[in-house]
């Protein structure tokens, strides 16, 4: 009977998570900003003649050759508008989070609700589902691994198993060529799943899937970044490097994630008040609170059915197996996006030790009660984080268009002259959390600059532009100082261009057009300073 009666309310669970995941990135009517690498993956390259023939044999088929031929024949055909590979996106992020629960509804261990929020929602994974040069890695690939177990625990209750196990192996196989993450927990929770059933047989397949995967990059080692992002950790100082990357890890998912709420709920209710955004804000705690109280009324019905000794354990194992990439290469070091995977094993681990506040209506209240919260904290710190992308996208193309506005008033945005753009820092836009290349201006480096030139102005030679940082060396000789596009970058993101005047010294004093000057470049310490 109570099992029957919980079985009628997931139907609505599933519809106002589905909604909570489209208030998530919906605020900027699912449109989409890029930054960075998308410039160029999804702008850039669409501008070659045989995308094919020219990017994918020539540079990308080296390491996650899926993941590239998405780029160029899928996500890479809706630019300019990217708004469609987005909701595609979001969508199969909804559908892995359904795949989850299927799954371990199927193997007796029934999940609370808990772990849709987390997994779905926490405002940590934004780098992972929305920056699209991520996203196109990891939500693929996840919704596909989680495809190909959803289908190996189908086998387990079918007569004629044969046709569900080949599905199993190709969709896992298909998912390993997203993301290396992704290799190794759907490796491991294939495994896990074999073990829990005693299917003894079955292990020898992702073991072979495994091996296909590597054979192929151990093929194609060499090329690409792959010679330089493969190497591994020499064994001596294995144990010291694992521990670093479990600080790395530390770092984000403790210390480096408060700030999102410290600092990005505060922003995100501020933007939705300010823009008189008073419907969508009312959106959103209807969901929540609906949520939380579907999760009150199924907690009562769920708690006897869960186990969450077993949760735990399995938490920290599939927290765990993600970053194992990380503890065997040596120069690789966590990002964001990297500790997407570990979200399931962390939603398992927190679903775990809630369902200890639960067995008293007590605790059921306080847990539909936390249940609602989070879903509305999360969904208003997305909010602030989607606004981030907005602005930090729309200034690079601002930058942009004026670069090549004075490189066409100049003569030299031909390719035939170093344009470099100094004042230009990595975070020229102010952002609620800033990490690594989170949300970061496409003045962060001359590749990230090559790419937002070239889809803006839809003109593949465009060349690259070197930024000049006040807070890094770099060399720049003087034959290129006095021919080159020498640019400056002021505060309010105005490019104006700079005449080097060449002191005794060497040193170039860098002026604006009205005679001020804008900075000092020191030869022989090959660094700029302001003035």
């Amino acid at each position: 009977m109570g099992e029957k009666k919980k079985l009628q309310l997931l139907p609505w669970f599933w519809f106002l998570f589905g909604a909570a995941m489209a208030l998530k990135y919906g605020y900027e009517k699912f449109r989409y900003y890029p930054v960075l690498d998308d410039w160029i993956q999804y702008g850039a390259f669409q501008l070659y003649d045989d995308p094919f023939r020219q990017i994918f044999l020539n540079y990308s088929y080296h390491t996650r050759p899926l993941a590239s031929l998405f780029d160029l024949f899928v996500w890479g055909k809706f630019w300019p508008n990217l708004a469609g590979a987005l909701v595609i996106i979001t969508a199969l992020h909804t559908a892995s989070c359904y795949l989850l629960y299927r799954i371990f509804d199927r193997l007796g261990l029934p999940l609370g609700t808990a772990v849709a929020i987390i997994f779905g929602l926490l405002p940590l994974g934004s780098e992972a589902t929305y920056w699209l040069s991520a996203s196109s890695r990891l939500v693929v690939g996840l919704f596909l691994m989680l495809l190909s177990l959803y289908l190996l625990v189908l086998s387990f209750e079918q007569k004629k198993k044969i046709g569900y196990v080949a599905g199993f192996v190709i969709v896992q196989l298909l998912s390993f060529g997203f993301y290396e993450q992704i290799i190794a927990l759907g490796a491991a929770c294939s495994f896990l799943i074999m073990l829990w059933k005693q299917r003894w047989r079955l292990l020898w397949l992702p073991i072979l899937n495994v091996g296909f995967i590597g054979i192929y990059y151990v093929v194609f080692k060499e090329g690409g970044n792959t010679a330089e992002r493969g190497q591994l950790v020499p064994w001596e100082r294995l144990l010291v490097h694992t521990g670093g990357v479990f600080h790395e890890f530390y770092d984000i998912v403790v210390l480096l994630h408060t700030k999102f709420y410290s600092i990005g709920f505060g922003r995100g209710l501020s933007l939705l008040l300010k823009n008189h955004s008073y419907f969508y804000l009312f959106l959103i705690t209807i969901v929540a609170l609906t949520i939380g109280w579907l999760a009150f009324r199924m907690a009562d019905k769920e708690s006897r059915l869960r186990r969450p000794g077993v949760e735990i354990l399995l938490g920290i194992i599939i927290a765990v197996v993600p970053l194992s990439p990380f503890f065997i290469l040596d120069k690789s070091g966590l990002a964001l996006r990297n500790v997407f995977p570990s979200f399931i094993g962390l939603a398992l681990l927190v679903d775990g030790l809630l369902l200890l506040i639960v067995r008293k209506r007590v605790g059921r209240a306080v847990y539909g009660m936390l249940i609602a919260s989070l879903t509305f904290i999360f969904t208003v710190v997305n909010v602030a984080e989607i606004v981030d992308y907005k602005n930090v996208s729309q200034a690079d193309r601002y930058i942009a268009e004026q670069i090549i506005a004075l490189g066409k008033k100049e003569h030299k945005i031909n390719g035939k002259y170093p344009v470099y753009l100094f004042g230009a820092e990595p975070q020229m836009v102010q952002v609620g959390v800033s990490f690594l290349n989170h949300v970061r201006n496409a003045t962060s480096s001359d590749w990230a600059m090559a790419g937002v030139m070239r889809a803006v102005g839809q003109n593949r030679y465009y060349p690259s532009v070197t930024p000049v940082s006040v807070k890094k060396d770099i060399i720049i000789a003087s034959r290129d100082m006095e021919r080159g596009l020498i640019l400056g970058l002021e505060p309010d993101l105005t490019v104006v261009p700079l005449r080097p005047q060449k002191k005794r010294n060497g040193d170039y004093h860098l002026v604006r057009p009205d005679g001020t000057r804008f900075g000092i470049y020191f030869t022989s310490k090959q660094y700029f300073r302001k003035w």
